[in-house]
């Protein structure tokens, strides 16, 4: 079937009109996030408490929480890591405790499969402690209050920062 001209040329205006809709449409969402950031996207904060009812942070002392997820590479990625987290430890200092969503004994075969060492496993939602990327690692003092948080897998240097800050290696 052959299109008169007149019916080619206003599809050919209809086509230009949607396309000027669309780019118009990509250009406000742009401009609108970089004038309204979204909030509360980047976790925890230093300073902030956790609240978890599993956990006595006065007992603990110093407790890094390892935030995890099945399924997250980067949480696989990182578990060599922390190993020798784990391994570096005096004694017990710091705490490593695990917070991961799902059923208690499904999480828990994902660890030991992986080889993860944990002094507990908390079974939680990542909202539950404010976090919304794993992995994530939570340094938490006896207070329940967030010392300092890493996001993501970590290159060496970061790894450097969190054994000093964990171990309190000056």
């Amino acid at each position: 079937m052959k299109l008169s001209r007149k019916a080619r040329r206003s599809i050919e205006i209809l086509a230009n009109i949607a396309i000027v809709i669309v780019a118009a449409v990509i250009g406000g969402n742009f401009f609108w996030s970089r004038i309204h950031p979204r909030q509360n996207t980047s976790g925890p904060v230093v300073g902030s408490v956790v609240s978890l009812a599993a956990v006595n942070w006065q007992e603990n002392g110093s407790t890094l929480l390892m935030v995890l997820q099945e399924g997250c590479k980067y949480c696989e990625e990182s578990a060599p890591f922390y190993k020798r987290l784990h391994d570096q430890r005096v004694g017990t200092q710091p705490r490593m405790l695990t917070v991961i969503p799902g059923e208690a004994t499904e999480t828990a075969r994902y660890l030991s499969d992986r080889g993860l060492p944990t002094d507990g496993i908390i079974n939680a939602r990542l909202a539950d402690v404010n976090v919304a990327a794993t992995p994530t690692l939570l340094l938490v003092d006896a207070t329940g209050h967030v010392k300092a948080v890493w996001i993501g897998k970590l290159d060496e240097s970061r790894q450097n920062e969190v054994r000093q800050k964990a171990f309190g290696i000056d």
